[in-house]
Parts: structure tokens; C-alpha cells; sequence
């Protein structure tokens, strides 16, 4: 049998750590695409020996012999092709020649590789196996803690891929900062005790420390709804408790995401560099001030940290296009720098805000 015509772009990844691993190979035909994936895990589980999975199971799905490029990222594979040492993962090796001698084979270093798109696919598919196998492993856990809640939670949202990743990165930050902030790490909380965590995440963590868009934060709301509806229903939240701090985190987001968004809608051409300071006659450098004035195309702030109600400098007014003006509310404490010449104030940056 001939060579199909036409040529098969083989693009293949693994990943893998602490022994849980993933594989996944997307064939490009064409306009036609085709992605497989799956997992593995254990102690002979390595990087390479998912790569080469990945490989294997791409050049097993073709039905003829096929002009083939394979582009996989494993320095591994690619030393034991130019040395010709003996293989390391012989069960897929044993698989792998036959599969050489029928199809019509080229390997591509990364950096030779024309599309990166499928590249990227490969590498996002294989990494979404890798996590499945470590939140199904920490699933299976009879610890009554959050952490072992939480990864319960994710792998029954571990079938839609996207929808997961979203979760596993809400999910994610919310540990990191309940660890960070809490008495009790989440791998000894209780997973009822989340709701005293809430706080400090949607007001601190995720607007100053992941400086969190606007639409990241209502992603991270409608996560944490769908987990504490899940604590209830499994029977760790009472269900009045997670009302009340529901409608709490509604308040909270409504109010980050529009300071966030007023934030994000400075441009370079809406600030200026820093002059000369010979010509500065006064400046504000990465300080929070508080908004007092908001008018259609300016904006005016008080210092009034360590000051009496009337006694703060006053900063501005500055003038913004009409756009962020309307964004802005008075009383927002935003952090920012600032400089005045020719009597006239300029914003150098914004940087954040707090309600």
C-alpha cells in the first residue's frame, strides 16, 4: 500500500509529576484535527515515558501509511534517536518500530515548528490528564479536611476541561490563601470552616496579590457559589450559613470588579512619565488616596491617612477622559502616583484600589 497524500502533523506532549502523568497527541490533516489523551501513574511514570505514549498512540490511530512530522518537546526521545541508545521504556519502543517502519517519518526540533497552536493544544490536554490523576488521587483521601473537599469537588468537574481549569484556579488561589492568612492550613480545616476564609480572599488575595481582572473575579464568584452549594449538599455547610455569605460575596465582588475595571481603564496615554523632579512642584509616589471629587472629566483625591477630616493634602483636580470619570465612585482608596507641574496634577499610575 502506497503513502497516503498529503502529510500528518503528529504533535505530541506528556507530562508528569510526582508519578501522576499525562499524555496527549493532536493530528493535524488538513483542515482536519484529531486529539487523544489519557493518563497514567505510578512510580515508572516519567515525563518521557508520557511523551512517548503520546507519540505512539498518534502514529497508532492512522488507518494506512502516512508521511509523518512529529513534533513532541522531550529532549529524552530526541537523544536516543541521535545516539542510538538502547531504550529505557521497552514495552513502548517494542510499539514505536513497527509504527517507524510503516510510516514515513520526520522529527522536528521545537524550534523548527511552523504551527504552535496545536503545540500548545497538546501540551494543555496533557497537563489536564496529569491534574485529573492528582485531584482523583486526593478524592480518594477519607480525611474530613478542605482539602480533600475541594478535590472531591474538582474531579466531578474534571470532564469539561475548561470549565475545570477555571475551577481548579479558583480553587487553587483559595487554598494558597487560606493557608496564608488562616490559623489552620486547608489540609487540617475543616471544610465547613471555608466560609471564614472568604474575606480575605475576594477582598485581599485575589484583587492584591493575583491582582485578579474584573472578569476573574466574577469567575472566582460564581466558583465559590458552586462550592459552598456543593458543601451543602454534601452535608459539610448548613445551608443558611452559605446563603448569608453568598449574598456577602455578591456585595464584595460587585464592588472589586468595578474599582478593578475603573483601574484597568487607564492607558498609556491617560498617565504620564515622571519629569524632571526639579520641575515637579509636588508628587505622590505609590500612595493610597481617597476620591472626594468626581466631576465629567476630572477626578480629585485627599490624603487623608494620619490627618483630620479637613486637614489631608488635596490632589487634583486631575483630568481623565469622561469614560473613567464615570467609572469613578467617591470614597475609593486608590493607590496611585502622581505629579504636578505648571500647577496642573498628571496620574503616572494606578495601580489598585480598595472600596
Amino acid at each position: 500500500m502506497g503513502l497516503a497524500s498529503g502529510e500528518v502533523v503528529l504533535h505530541a506532549a506528556g507530562r508528569c509529576e510526582d508519578g501522576y502523568g499525562g499524555w496527549a497527541a493532536v493530528l493535524a490533516y488538513g483542515s482536519h484535527r484529531r486529539e487523544m489523551s489519557g493518563s497514567g501513574n505510578g512510580t515508572g511514570v516519567t515525563p518521557h515515558r508520557m511523551a512517548l505514549t503520546a507519540v505512539v498512540e498518534g502514529l497508532t490511530a492512522l488507518t494506512r501509511p502516512s508521511r509523518v512530522r512529529i513534533c513532541v518537546a522531550d529532549e529524552t526521545l530526541r537523544e536516543k534517536r541521535a545516539q542510538r541508545r538502547p531504550p529505557d521504556e521497552p514495552d513502548l519502543w517494542e510499539r514505536l518500530r513497527p509504527l517507524l517502519a510503516r510510516h514515513h517519518v520526520a522529527w522536528e526540533e521545537p524550534d523548527e515548528w511552523v504551527d504552535e497552536g496545536p503545540c500548545d493544544l497538546a501540551a494543555e490536554l496533557a497537563y489536564h490528564q496529569h491534574r485529573g490523576e492528582v485531584v482523583r488521587a486526593g478524592a480518594r483521601s477519607e480525611e474530613n479536611t478542605l482539602a480533600v473537599a475541594v478535590e472531591r469537588f474538582l474531579a466531578e468537574r474534571w470532564d469539561d476541561m475548561h470549565a475545570f481549569e477555571a475551577a481548579d484556579d479558583v480553587i487553587s488561589t483559595l487554598c494558597f490563601s487560606a493557608d496564608w492568612y488562616g490559623d489552620t492550613s486547608s489540609t487540617e480545616m475543616a471544610p465547613a470552616e471555608v466560609v471564614d476564609e472568604l474575606g480575605t480572599f475576594f477582598s485581599t488575595t485575589l484583587p492584591h496579590k493575583k491582582h485578579a481582572s474584573a472578569d476573574e473575579l466574577r469567575t472566582a464568584q460564581r466558583v465559590v457559589t458552586d462550592l459552598l452549594n456543593w458543601l451543602v449538599a454534601q452535608g459539610h455547610l448548613d445551608a443558611d450559613t452559605a446563603r448569608d455569605h453568598l449574598a456577602d460575596i455578591d456585595i464584595t465582588v460587585d464592588e472589586r470588579a468595578c474599582i478593578k475595571e475603573f483601574v484597568d481603564g487607564f492607558g498609556d496615554d491617560d498617565l504620564v512619565p515622571w519629569p524632571d523632579r526639579s520641575r515637579a512642584e509636588d508628587q505622590v509616589d505609590c500612595q493610597y488616596l481617597t476620591i472626594t471629587d468626581v466631576a465629567d472629566s476630572s477626578l480629585t483625591f485627599k490624603d487623608d491617612d494620619g490627618y483630620g477630616e479637613d486637614d489631608g493634602p488635596v490632589v487634583g483636580p486631575v483630568p481623565v477622559r469622561p469614560e473613567i470619570a464615570a467609572r469613578a465612585r467617591t470614597g475609593w482608596r486608590i493607590l496611585l502616583s502622581a505629579v504636578k507641574v505648571g500647577g496642573r496634577w498628571s496620574l503616572v499610575e494606578v495601580v489598585s484600589g480598595d472600596p
